[in-house]
């Protein structure tokens, strides 16, 4: 189980009602800075803060009965009213808290054990507790329950990584990012999730994508659709990039293509700054590159580009720089 120290939920809490000071929320921010693994966790306990109370409701609570009881301690006080409110508002403001610490509790309850799957030397598979299969890029962070409960199957989600969800109607499979919700209705796909968007590319089926911020903004994509959602909303385009999935591949395919999109699936791929300059841009005629790579190194593309294309390169900075020899 992922455990969180009570200061950090109690910071979570104050920072959910809008009553977090500054230097507190510095401290918070740093925390959920330190690793995804606090990010995802934060995520999950803002999750408790918006289902907390339909989740207590369950517990048979009855707030009247207990305000009885409280009131008919009170009864032989001489200051009955003030005490009774002042009484009333304190009790209220723990209530808040509790009422956020035992959700949280209750959510750990009914989610005993959570895998952590952090993917931070290189690509990782994952197999889920239903058989679907998760190939996580290098860099992302996938959270989800040691088994999945009688309801939903359901998993968090930071970066880049291919599914292949296994179907099951009865069972909706849902996908948490920082901005978007995904139910997965087919089977694969490839989601990427950002500071900035969230880039949903599906191969086979159909998955509904569906914004926080705006719970009326969604989108039923389909195989060969490309989905962009910013701050802005959503952007649907064809997905006509045959290098989308070249990081679990390891294959990358040009056929014709000008040297600056070369440039761009490279600096995906290799996690590289490349780019051709301002000069080699404004020939009349503007390079490009028919090849195929399978998981061969840098330097060894560079030099068949070098030759395909009769273009030579140069490292400037952090960046590598395509010029006109």
């Amino acid at each position: 189980m992922i455990q969180v120290p009570e200061h950090i939920i109690l910071l979570i809490e104050s920072q959910l009602k809008g009553q977090l000071s500054e230097a507190d929320a510095q401290t918070l921010q740093q925390w959920r800075a330190e690793n995804k693994s606090h990010e995802l966790i934060y995520r999950q306990l803002e999750k408790v803060w918006q289902e907390s109370g339909s989740i207590l409701q369950e517990t048979g609570y009855d707030e009247e009965q207990a305000w009885n009881k409280v009131d008919q301690r009170l009864a032989q006080s001489r200051n009955k009213g003030t005490i009774r409110m002042i009484t009333r508002l304190a009790a209220a403001a723990c209530i808040i808290g509790l009422l956020f610490i035992a959700g949280w509790l209750l959510y750990q309850k009914r989610h005993p054990a959570m895998e952590l799957v952090k993917a931070d030397q290189m690509n990782i598979p994952v197999t889920l507790p239903d058989g679907s299969q998760v190939t996580l890029r290098k860099g992302a962070t996938l959270a989800y329950p040691k088994a999945f409960n009688s309801h939903i199957r359901e998993v968090t989600l930071t970066g880049e990584a291919w599914f292949e969800v296994q179907h099951d109607k009865a069972h909706p499979f849902l996908i948490q990012t920082t901005r978007a919700t995904m139910e997965v209705l087919g089977t694969s796909f490839t989601i990427n999730t950002n500071d900035k968007e969230d880039e949903l590319v599906v191969t086979t089926g159909k998955v509904l994508f569906s914004s926080k911020t705006d719970t009326a903004a969604k989108q039923i994509i389909y195989p060969n659709q490309y989905c962009t959602l910013t701050n802005k909303g959503f952007e649907v385009k064809t997905q006509n990039d045959p290098n989308f999935l070249s990081w679990k591949t390891g294959i990358i395919k040009f056929d014709n293509t000008p040297i600056n999109q070369v440039a761009t699936v490279l600096s995906n791929y290799y996690n590289l700054n490349i780019q051709p300059d301002s000069q080699l841009m404004k020939l009349p005629v503007i390079p490009t590159v028919t090849a195929k790579f399978n998981q061969q190194p840098i330097d060894s593309v560079l030099t068949e580009i070098k030759l395909l294309a009769n273009i030579s390169n140069r490292k400037q900075n952090d960046t590598i720089l395509f010029y006109k020899q």
